[in-house]
């Protein structure tokens, strides 16, 4: 492969079945702005000491592959896929956009291994570096061949044709897990980055103040049930490591209560948004 002014920097996490990726072992690879999505795929996989003995695709449904509306799949190479074009010929600029953004790197479908890949934008490499070249390298990756579950000692068995062949979930809002996952908690590795990524998503994207009133309430709360309110700001980034704060004006005090207990009032489009997103996240079961 040959080298490039310009060569692109990937990070590659080694995931589990869930798209966990706490604890696990990672790269950062420098390659080729004008590599194939196979380059990229051969130097992702060979950085974990395995062998590219097996078929793999990209995909752009972390949790769920086979759910993916973005896909590129070795088998389209040879001639035996029919829904996602293969990788021999896509180039990775054509695929990875913008910064932060991440792909699922499948590889052998039988034993599943999961690889995060994500687009870190230009990457710095000395004049003359051959490409691709590991620049980080952190964790020990298992042998390719130890059983799977083996590696996830925590993680029950799935089948990958059952999750194909499985009903929707009809709760889901495919347009806003995308958003979220895409947008807001793209580069979040732990909790302490996830809540970064909602407090500044939420910082920018509310219009200050605004008014709202109480819909539930909570024990950290004195507001009752239906209360209205006047929403300053967002609380300090110290107060929302494990909920979104905000300060709030009532009966001539201000303090902070948690911003999924407002309702906002009459709020523009960008600020209802932006707090439904939150509401959501928070209603499908996650947390910090």
């Amino acid at each position: 492969m040959t080298t490039t002014k310009n060569p692109h920097l990937f990070k590659i996490i080694l995931s589990d079945r869930s798209g966990g990726v706490r604890g696990r072992p990672s790269r950062k690879i420098a390659i080729a702005a004008g590599a194939s999505l196979y380059d990229l795929a051969e130097a992702a996989i060979e950085s974990f000491d395995f062998d590219l003995d097996h078929a793999f695709g990209f995909y752009d449904n972390i949790k769920n592959w086979a759910r993916s509306e973005e896909g590129y799949e070795s088998f389209a190479d040879i001639g035996h896929g029919d829904k996602y074009p293969g990788v021999e010929k896509v180039k990775i600029s054509k695929v990875f956009r913008i910064p932060q953004q991440k792909m699922l790197l499948l590889f052998d479908y039988g034993e599943e291994w999961h690889f995060i890949v994500q687009y870190m934008g230009d990457a710095e490499v000395k004049p003359g570096q051959k490409l691709p070249h590991v620049i980080e390298s952190k964790g020990t990756a298992p042998d390719q061949y130890d059983d799977y579950e083996d590696f996830d000692e925590d993680e029950e068995e799935t089948d990958w044709e059952e999750e194909a062949n499985a009903e929707s979930d009809p709760n889901e809002d495919p347009e806003r897990e995308k958003r979220i996952n895409m947008e807001i908690i793209v580069d979040a590795y732990d909790p302490e980055e996830v809540a970064m990524g909602w407090y500044y998503y939420l910082k920018d994207n509310i219009r200050f103040p605004f008014k709202a009133k109480c819909n539930q309430v909570l024990v950290k709360s004195p507001l009752k049930s239906g209360e209205e309110v006047t929403v300053l700001q967002m609380a300090p980034t110290s107060e929302c490591t494990h909920n979104m704060w905000v300060h709030i004006k009532w009966a001539d005090r201000e303090f902070a209560v948690p911003l999924v207990q407002l309702q906002p009032l009459q709020p523009d489009p960008k600020t209802k948004l932006a707090i439904e997103d939150w509401v959501y996240w928070l209603d499908r079961g996650n947390q910090f």
